[in-house]
């Protein structure tokens, strides 16, 4: 099974934004963010520069379907490793959900506004920095999501709400704000049985200045298929985002006192 034969390709959107977030269904705009100054200013080595010696907590390997592991480098350091070719037997190493725009806000100013966000919509923005082959296993999250590619190319492989759990793959992992799967995409297609249809599965590669919208609770699984940038802008509306935050904080302070998957998340390293 390949997933250019096995997935359909998600097309070049040729209806309003808008149509895509009333109905839900994710949608690639090829070009939308090719004007902004970031696409061609945040390059890794002027990342680097403006403050080599930030340290930086960086993922090793899948998370989402490994156990959890981290190291720490420097950004100078890691994203001077990104510059290089890259090693067959190196370690995939993932700088993922940084908030960069905090610890540099001048860089706001290399962003443009997304035009089909709605009026008082509430955004979180993060950076995910890494190198090929870098991957973030099959999830779903619980917020819709606006993908921004700054730089490099990245490959999203997507499935409808219903499929992961139609096979009963969920997976027992916490996190936070999404939702895993214990086997990845192409597993789960290749298993597809009786209620999944051709159009459960899609793929979509990514280039600088592509953007892609992702609704919450679509699966997806997502390699980058050379060092690469993205930009991810987790948005909803103030009431839902209220709600959400709510039953988060929650769920998450139980896991934080030890009451709730302890040992068994994306957020502390497996135990060994």
């Amino acid at each position: 099974m390949t997933y250019e034969t096995d997935f359909r390709p998600l097309q070049p959107s040729d209806t309003s934004p808008t149509d895509h977030l009333r109905r839900r269904t994710p949608a690639v705009f090829r070009g939308m963010a090719a004007h902004w100054p970031a696409v061609s200013a945040w390059t890794f080595p002027y990342l680097a520069s403006l403050d080599p010696s930030l340290p930086v907590r960086l993922v090793r390997g899948n998370r989402e379907n490994s156990p959890t592991a981290f190291t720490w480098s420097d950004l100078g350091t890691y994203l001077r490793h990104l510059s290089e070719p890259p090693r067959a037997d190196g370690d995939l190493l993932y700088l993922k959900e940084f908030d960069l725009l905090r610890k540099f806000p001048a860089l706001r100013d290399d962003l443009k506004d997304i035009p089909f966000l709605p009026l008082g919509t509430v955004t979180s923005n993060s950076v995910w920095i890494g190198p090929a082959r870098a991957r973030t296993g099959l999830h779903q999250d619980l917020l819709d999501n606006c993908a921004v590619q700054i730089a490099g190319t990245k490959r999203f492989l997507l499935a409808r709400p219903g499929t992961v759990e139609r096979a009963g793959a969920l997976s027992a992992k916490y996190d936070a704000w999404a939702r895993l799967s214990r086997v990845g995409i192409e597993e789960l297609a290749a298993g597809r049985g009786a209620g999944t249809g051709d159009e459960d599965f899609y793929f979509v590669e990514l280039e600088p200045g592509d953007v892609l919208y992702v609704p919450a609770r679509w699966w997806h699984e997502v390699v980058n298929l050379d060092a690469s940038i993205l930009l991810s802008g987790f948005f909803g509306s103030r009431s839902h985002v209220a709600r959400l935050w709510t039953q988060v904080r929650l769920r998450d302070t139980l896991h934080r006192s030890r009451l709730l998957k302890e040992g068994d998340c994306t957020c502390h390293p497996a135990r060994r």
